[in-house]
């Protein structure tokens, strides 16, 4: 799949290359109209590493667009919150809706000190985390850099992207004969 799937991609003109690429990344369609002139890629790895190199070496008021357009712990918590699973029956990731109101209270105020430290979310993609994971992690996080700690949530934007990379290179497969 991988072969035919970056020989489509790049035979792509410009227009069908930015309507397929352009959401990719939340609040950065810019990037796909970039990585366009660096064609061609070698590989399917190749154009979301440039995707993603067009998308951190932004101007910072562009990055912090990106990251503050992604769903970060503050979201999760919400969906967590009591009040919020009675009256959606939703879940949270993680576990985050099984939290006591003590755990709850501790998340709360941690994020609040990441947002402010950080003036972004704090992103974390959760599948396969648990609770006491997702504290870890952002107790550590807190005590980063800014440099560092963005650097990781650009990871973690990565890795929201890879399904809809993934969704997109099956829907050019079949189209070449896979």
């Amino acid at each position: 799949m991988d072969e035919s799937v970056t020989r489509a991609i790049n035979a792509m003109k410009r227009s069908e290359f930015i309507a397929t690429f352009g959401s990719v990344f939340r609040e950065a369609p810019w990037a796909a109209e970039e990585a366009y002139e660096c064609r061609p890629f070698a590989d399917i790895s190749a154009l979301k590493s440039t995707l993603m190199a067009m998308v951190r070496g932004a101007p910072q008021e562009a990055r912090l667009r990106v990251l503050r357009a992604y769903p970060g712990l503050e979201t999760l918590l919400a969906v967590a919150s009591p009040r919020e699973r009675i009256m959606s029956g939703t879940t949270a990731p993680a576990g985050l809706d099984q939290l006591s109101p003590e755990e709850f209270a501790q998340f709360r105020s941690l994020n609040k000190s990441y947002n402010e430290r950080f003036d972004m979310p704090f992103l974390l993609y959760a599948e396969g985390n648990t609770a006491a994971g997702v504290m870890k992690l952002l107790e550590q996080r807190l005590r980063h850099e800014p440099e560092v700690e963005e650097a990781i949530a650009f990871r973690e934007v990565g890795r929201f992207a890879d399904p809809a990379f993934e969704a997109i290179f099956q829907k050019l497969a079949p189209r070449n004969g896979n």
